[in-house]
Formats: C-alpha cells, structure tokens, sequence
C-alpha cells in the first residue's frame, strides 16, 4: 500500500513541475494534489474491506 502512495506522489510531483516549472504556486498545487490522491485511496483501501 505504501509503495502505491509513494508511485503516485511521485507522478503528481513530476506533472506539476513538468506544468508549473519553478513557478511559486508548484508547491501547493502538489499538496494539494497529493493530499486529495492519499484521500482517495484511504477510502478506497476501507470501502473493499
């Protein structure tokens, strides 16, 4: 499960630098980003069981 979450805040990092470059607002888009992406499979992970 770990290495799912790590996967994936690494492909959103990526696709923000590769939009936003050194942009000031990179930083909390990824935040953003990855906390919704962590939340999503938090309740994915409890809905099967």
């Amino acid at each position: 499960m770990l290495i799912l979450v790590w996967f994936i805040v690494c492909i959103i990092f990526y696709f923000v630098q590769l939009f936003l470059g050194n942009s000031g607002h990179a930083l909390e888009v990824f935040a953003v980003l990855s906390a919704i992406a962590i939340f999503s499979i938090s309740k994915i992970k409890y809905k099967i069981k």
